[in-house]
C-alpha cells in the first residue's frame, strides 16, 4: 500500500475516473461531478495506491484562514477492497500531517472536516481542544472559528454556530464519509444524532494539533 499525494489540479481524466469508482464501490449515492467540484475546492488529493490501482482517496488543503494554518478534510471514500478502512484513513491523515510539519513548522494547526458518521469523530476527538465535544459550552471565539470553516466550507447559509451543524438540501453532501466500524462513545453518539445524512447534513468539527506531535509525525514518517 503506497500513499500518493497530489495537486488536485494534476489529476488526469482516467485518474478523476478511478476516483468515482471507489465512491461507487463505497456506496457513495453523491454523482461523479461532486469530484470536479472537489478539485476546485480542495487544493490537494491524497491517494491509497496498490498494484497501481487506487482504493482510496481523501481531498484536502493546507491553508491560512486569517492567518492561521489549517488543515481541512473535504471529500473522503475508501472502497473496502484493499484490506480495512482504517489503515488507509490513517495513512491518508498521517500524510496530510507531516505536510503540514513541512508548510508550517513551529506552529498549532487548526484541523478540521465535516463529518456524519460518529465513528468519525475520533478523528478530532485526540485532538486539543475539539470543538464541539459532549459536555462543552462553545466558547465565542468556538462559535465564530465554526462560521469561518462554514465559509470555507461552502455551507455558511445553512450553518447553526451554536450546534455547529450545517443543514442539508435534501441530498447527500460531500464529506470525510469512511466506514471504520466500530462502535462510537454513547455520549458522542448523542452529539451526532441529530443528524441526518442522507438530507445533506453535517456536523463540521475541527481541533489545534500542536506544533510538536505535528513535529513528531514528521520525525517518524519523514522522506
Amino acid at each position: 500500500m503506497d500513499v500518493d499525494i497530489r495537486d488536485s489540479a494534476s489529476l488526469k481524466p482516467a485518474e478523476l475516473d478511478e476516483l468515482s469508482q471507489v465512491l461507487r464501490k463505497a456506496g457513495s449515492p453523491l454523482p461523479d461531478s461532486t469530484i470536479d467540484e472537489q478539485v476546485e475546492r480542495f487544493s490537494r488529493v491524497t491517494m491509497v495506491v496498490d498494484e497501481e490501482e487506487i482504493h482510496g482517496f481523501l481531498f484536502g488543503s493546507l491553508e491560512r484562514i486569517g492567518g492561521t494554518p489549517c488543515v481541512l478534510w473535504g471529500l473522503g471514500a475508501t472502497d473496502g477492497v484493499n484490506g480495512d478502512a482504517a489503515p488507509m484513513l490513517e495513512a491518508m491523515t498521517t500524510e496530510l500531517y507531516r505536510r503540514a510539519a513541512i508548510s508550517f513548522p513551529d506552529e498549532d494547526v487548526l484541523v478540521a472536516g465535516r463529518i456524519a458518521n460518529p465513528v468519525l469523530y475520533q478523528l478530532f476527538g485526540h485532538l486539543q481542544e475539539p470543538c464541539p465535544r459532549p459536555g462543552y459550552r462553545a466558547s465565542g471565539e468556538d462559535r465564530a472559528w465554526g462560521r469561518r470553516l462554514a465559509k470555507r466550507f461552502g455551507c455558511d447559509s445553512r450553518y447553526d454556530d451554536r450546534a455547529f451543524c450545517s443543514a442539508g438540501t435534501g441530498t447527500p453532501e460531500p464529506m470525510l464519509d469512511i466506514n471504520l466500524g466500530g462502535k462510537p462513545e454513547p455520549e458522542v453518539k448523542e452529539l451526532l444524532a441529530p443528524l441526518d445524512p442522507g438530507n445533506g447534513d453535517t456536523l463540521i468539527a475541527f481541533g489545534w494539533a500542536p506544533a510538536e506531535s505535528l513535529a513528531a509525525v514528521l520525525a517518524k514518517n519523514g522522506r
